[in-house]
């Protein structure tokens, strides 16, 4: 029988006798802060309009709603920029995940530092892109700024991670605008139909349940011209 100890798992370094290992990622995090420098932060920005603009992409260019119908077809615009964002997300995880192994594989934090992220947004974001195929980490845009990426003097995964982040944060931003539209026309429509009816057309199974999502969304994001509402690329 084997006697050999069960191994643990630890992180190593490969160095060499009164030495110091490879800094791997330095260069990397020297060439993101060059990046950030030359480009005014990223070569892929977006303004509020234009997050505007992207929410409109999953309402077939529409801006205006009136009624219990269009609040069916405003929850599934809703749900579809959500889906468009969690693709983006998991490319970002992908990049941000090669981009962790190099600059510190036991922390997260060196990382979203770097990216002005936090651990827990790049933490999950990695696993979601561990658990998903290529194809569930690509969309029309995600394409477009790896494109970007790919065309730069400089390129590595966190540059990538960067840019794609970008990416994320607008379909974010144009998730928030579908959502703060979505509960504005609840509000507007209480009163004037079922409650039981409007939180079936946003997929609600109770009123309880209903008048939560008005609260949270409220309690986050404001009434119409809260300046909570604006959208903002940077932090």
């Amino acid at each position: 029988m084997d006697d050999t100890p069960i191994a643990r798992c630890h992180h190593v370094r490969m160095t060499v006798p009164n030495g110091e290992g490879l800094e791997l990622g330095r260069p990397w995090i020297e060439d993101l802060r060059w990046h950030r420098d030359q480009y005014r932060q990223s070569r892929f920005q977006w303004s509020g309009s234009e997050a505007l603009l992207a929410a409109t992409e999953f309402t077939h260019g529409r801006q205006d709603f009136t009624s219990l119908m269009d609040l069916r077809e405003l929850n599934l615009g809703r749900r579809a920029a959500t889906e468009y964002a969690a693709v983006c997300q998991r490319a970002f995880g992908e990049a941000v995940r090669q981009a962790r192994r190099a600059i510190c594989p036991t922390s997260w934090v060196a990382v979203a530092i770097e990216l002005d992220s936090t651990v827990d947004d790049c933490s999950a974001s990695s696993h979601f892109a561990t658990w998903s195929s290529p194809a569930d980490r690509t969309n029309t845009q995600v394409d477009r700024v790896q494109r970007i990426v790919d065309g730069l003097y400089f390129s590595n995964p966190l540059i990538r991670a960067w840019e794609l982040k970008q990416l994320w944060d607008l379909y974010t931003a144009a998730e928030n605008i579908l959502e703060d539209t979505l509960i504005d026309l609840v509000v507007e429509l209480d009163g004037h139909r079922r409650a039981q009816d409007i939180a079936d057309a946003i997929g609600v199974f109770t009123v309880a349940g209903l008048s939560h999502r008005v609260d949270l969304q409220r309690s986050q994001r404001g009434v119409v011209g809260d300046p909570r509402r604006t959208p903002h690329q940077y932090r």
